[in-house]
């Protein structure tokens, strides 16, 4: 066995990411958990998107896309 020391640290630990919302650079904390969201706005987005893919988790595919074309035939007045 070779007596090297392994580097088991994560290579995602040392890329610097972007929001997982708007793709905008991120200032890395020296220490702790990384960032997700470059601020409030993007966190409360995020919060949002995933209470609406609560709501429509048990839903009929079938019946999710009928609404969802009746919205956009309403949408573009058609």
């Amino acid at each position: 066995m070779s007596t090297r020391a392994r580097d088991e640290t994560s290579t995602l630990r040392h890329r610097t990411p972007g929001c997982v919302i708007c793709g905008r650079e991120l200032r890395r904390a020296g220490t702790g958990r990384r960032r997700l969201y470059c601020g409030p706005a993007c966190r409360q987005r995020a919060y949002r998107l995933r209470d609406e893919q609560r709501h429509w988790r048990g839903a009929d595919p079938h019946e999710v896309t009928r609404l969802l074309a009746a919205v956009l035939r309403a949408s573009t007045g058609r």
